[in-house]
């Protein structure tokens, strides 16, 4: 697909890996083009365990990725080494790599060829993943030419196989296998041609690393296991899921060990861009360098610590608090849930209702890095807060009951798997998984009818009346509907051609209709002048219907506290 080079960016001064496009790939017009696509969106991915794309441009005729250097190297070199890595070394790589897959996920981005490859581990101590977002591509220009090998079909999910559609649910699969190899030595799957080897995990029951390596923990080769199921529904769900489970392994094998080595970055050195290749200054240090370089370095010492320093160091990096899934998003205004390529609209910074450049403060001030649960089911009856987030970055959470404990009106709902916590604020919350997001408003400020800013009354009527009157908006009849008891109303707007719509602001967040999506709005009436509005939407791709099946069930579990 590409050349790997070195290079030197000479504005910054600072060493990169720039990957360019191969001359016969890039007389494939479509193919070119594809590839600065796939290459811009994933320029939106930022975080620690993922090698981060620069730049895009093109030499001559040729298109190129700028993309961080990483000192390190890849897995698959590793393993032909070593031939497997501990167990508490595989699970430390899978909770990485998960967390990784988690954010693209929110962001839309498929991987498709999660492979030992793909995933580098920097002399840092982290796993991190590149290719995001051109693996498709690379699988498509092998394809074209006849008589050649898809060098990832070891990798390939079920779906993958027969030739359907790819899902995360299809990157937590190839994620599967990569930790059985890591596990085992050994691959899951094998075969005389491509196509056996393809063919042989259709329906095939999901293989157990413990049966080839009896020390493997029972919790880790569950973990596998489910990661290997057959059908995608029975999988985890995306990449957040999966860190998730692996976060509780992990923690277990910390718990165990007396002390815990908390690795650091040097400072002065940076990481990646997309395949493992030996040098000469790397040589000396003992290690390959890999394409790609961590641009978040972590604090530490490098050195062994007592169990109770790593465990604090763990909760301000935010890793202890539970599974981490997005990073940076662009123009840094809003978190976003899900599978299709565009985010869902959820509380975005904008002071008016044409959205302007003027800065206004995000919607929730910055937590305070703390230790909380780990995202696993909560024991019956227990009602916990949300988890908290850091550098805005949204913290998966468990089955359970949760009270956000900042935002008025008070309230707790009963959530199931796959929810993430993005956003907690005193007068907004907006939860997302892979299907959408559900963002919760009290105390609305502005709302737009009839192209006019003006303060609503603060009943469920005024307010949906209001939001059905905004321009460019259209909305079916509003429907009576009741919560915990409390009465309210419930319509399905849309925008009425392709442009962006503000709905409403709270103190400190506008909420924007998307184009070409349908986002239901419910507002309920509580004691004296309160309310409280649902606004549930599906990501771009899926249909309101998708994130309805999760998002109904848990609105009717709502109580007001």
């Amino acid at each position: 697909m590409a050349t790997i080079h070195e290079a030197t960016d000479l504005r910054l001064d600072r060493a990169v890996a720039v990957k360019l496009l191969r001359p016969e790939a890039a007389r494939d017009a479509d193919l070119a083009g594809r590839f600065r696509r796939e290459a811009l969106a994933a320029t939106v991915l930022r975080h620690p365990n993922i090698v981060a794309c620069l730049d895009t441009g093109t030499d001559g005729d040729q298109p190129y990725l700028v993309m961080d250097l990483v000192d390190g190297e890849d897995l698959a070199a590793r393993l032909k080494r070593g031939g497997r890595l501990s167990s508490s070394g595989a699970a430390r790589v899978g909770l990485d790599v998960a967390r990784a897959l988690g954010v693209a996920h929110v962001r839309g981005i498929v991987h498709r060829d999660v492979k030992p490859g793909n995933i580098l581990l920097a002399s840092d101590g982290r796993a991190m993943v590149t290719d995001f977002g051109i693996a498709r591509l690379a699988a498509d220009a092998e394809a074209v030419k006849p008589g050649t090998t898809l060098g990832s079909v070891h990798y390939f999910s079920p779906e993958q196989a027969r030739g359907a559609t790819t899902t995360p649910a299809s990157d937590v699969y190839g994620l599967g296998l990569v930790l059985f190899e890591a596990l085992t030595g050994a691959r899951a799957f094998s075969g005389e041609t491509t196509d056996a080897i393809a063919l042989a995990r259709i329906d095939a029951a999901a293989p157990s690393p413990k049966a080839i390596r009896p020390e493997v923990p029972a919790e880790l080769d569950a973990v596998v296991r489910r990661a290997l199921a057959p059908d995608p529904a029975d999988r985890y769900a995306n990449g957040n899921a999966m860190a998730a489970a692996l976060e509780s392994v992990v923690q277990a094998a910390d718990d165990a060990s007396p002390t815990t080595i908390v690795a650091t970055p040097r400072v002065a050195g940076d990481s990646e861009s997309g395949a493992a290749r030996d040098t000469a200054s790397t040589r000396a240090r003992g290690r390959p360098r890999a394409a790609g370089r961590p641009r978040s370095p972590r604090p530490g010492t490098g050195r062994s610590a007592p169990s109770g320093v790593a465990v604090a160091l763990l909760a301000l990096l935010g890793i202890a608090g539970g599974a981490m899934i997005v990073a940076a998003l662009p123009g840094g205004d809003r978190p976003v849930a899900s599978v299709a390529p565009s985010e869902a609209a959820v509380a975005t910074p904008t002071p008016a209702p044409t959205p302007s450049p003027t800065a206004v403060p995000t919607p929730t001030p910055p937590p305070t890095p703390v230790a909380t649960p780990a995202p696993t089911a909560l024991p019956a009856g227990e009602v916990s807060d949300l988890c908290e987030i850091f550098f805005d970055i949204p913290c998966g959470l468990g089955a359970g009951r949760y009270a956000p404990s900042r935002f008025e009106p008070a309230f707790d709902i009963e959530l199931g798997e796959g929810w993430s916590n993005a956003v907690h604020g005193e007068d907004i919350i907006t939860l997302t998984r892979a299907e959408g997001a559900v963002t919760f408003a009290g105390r609305i400020r502005e709302v737009y009818p009839k192209g006019e800013t003006e303060e609503p009354r603060a009943r469920a009527r005024d307010i949906i009346d209001a939001l059905i009157s905004t321009e460019g908006v259209g909305a079916t009849d509003p429907a009576d509907v009741r919560i915990d008891g409390r009465r309210g109303l419930s319509t399905d707007l849309a925008p009425s051609d392709s442009k962006r719509v503000a709905l409403f602001r709270t103190d400190g967040s506008t909420f924007h209709l998307e184009p070409d999506r349908t986002t239901r709005i419910v507002v309920i009436d509580l004691k004296g002048d309160e309310t409280i509005l649902l606004a549930i939407e599906p990501i771009d791709g899926s249909e309101l219907r998708d994130i309805l099946e999760t998002a109904d069930p848990a609105a009717g579990t709502m109580r007001w506290r």
